[in-house]
């Protein structure tokens, strides 16, 4: 079942009878009308085209083009069905890990006030920047992710410096391609470039490019924040960024989420997603173990 909102313009709503006689003129069936002048929303079934059905109604009732507004049902259920259908597909790439963490290792971690770290692959580069550091992490956090991106650019890579963004930010997807103009605006995303990675085409001047993506933390917080800066700058012309399913975990002290790092993590855990979904790490006795 489809319906129709026919709202008073310059005049007033047709009667249920030239409604019903408009919707049986474009092979739809009328089921009811409710309403007034000033509103009526007609409930039909079959395929209607919209304009067709507005043109007989004009007809019929003898009205013009500006004599009345109409919202269709049938089109707010298309949009919602794409909405649906959207987030089912980002729940099914969501990646996830649980960090489980033993009773005496977790009082030795607070007490040294140590934070749990995340760091994101893209390419074949090192991890070099701290996507999320949290402070306060129980027995047993989840951290997750959504494949949504933010590409930007940035002046510089310092070693122990949280990430300055230089340029404007611009969401984009996989398989996308951002200009960064001669003005050092990123321009608007378009489809192209290699269909598993971001694109960059520089056309600015030597640059740090740079990804945030999307992840829901430990505490529950959902935000946006860079996973990747590339520690040496790139001149004019085309670069791919390629987000990998990795991501690295470990323990540290006096850090901050979009520190930038050039030096291997001390006991680190890597953890492989891609080929999966979701994935448990245990750290117990100072070790990383799949339990």
């Amino acid at each position: 079942m489809s319906f129709v909102i026919v709202e008073k313009n310059q005049n007033n709503v047709p009667t249920e009878s030239e409604l019903e006689s408009a919707i049986n003129a474009v092979n739809g069936v009328f089921l009811s009308a409710e309403g007034g002048p000033a509103s009526r929303k007609v409930e039909f079934t079959g395929e209607i085209n919209h304009t067709e059905f507005e043109n007989a109604l004009i007809r019929i009732a003898r009205g013009r083009r500006t004599s009345w507004n109409f919202a269709w049902g049938d089109a707010l259920q298309l949009y919602v069905d794409q909405a649906n259908a959207l987030n089912t597909l980002l729940a099914a790439s969501r990646k996830s890990v649980k960090i489980q963490i033993s009773a005496a290792d977790l009082t030795t971690l607070k007490n040294s006030k140590y934070k749990l770290c995340f760091a994101k692959k893209v390419g074949d580069s090192a991890y070099n920047v701290v996507w999320q550091a949290y402070g306060k992490f129980t027995s047993t956090s989840n951290f997750s992710w959504l494949p949504q991106y933010q590409l930007f650019g940035t002046n510089s890579f310092d070693s122990s410096v949280q990430v300055d963004v230089s340029t404007n930010l611009v969401s984009i997807g996989l398989g996308e391609t951002s200009v960064l103009n001669s003005v050092g605006l990123l321009e608007a995303p378009r489809t192209g470039g290699d269909a598993h990675s971001i694109t960059m085409k520089n056309n600015y001047d030597v640059i740090h490019p740079g990804i945030n993506q999307l992840s829901t933390g430990v505490n529950g917080a959902q935000v946006s924040t860079p996973i990747y800066v590339a520690q040496e700058p790139v001149v004019t012309g085309v670069v791919e960024l390629k987000p990998i399913e990795k991501v690295l975990v470990w323990f540290e002290q006096d850090i901050e989420t979009s520190t930038m790092f050039s030096s291997s993590r001390s006991d680190a855990v890597e953890i492989d997603l891609t080929d999966t979904n979701a994935a448990t790490r245990l750290y117990s006795a100072g070790k990383w173990t799949t339990p």
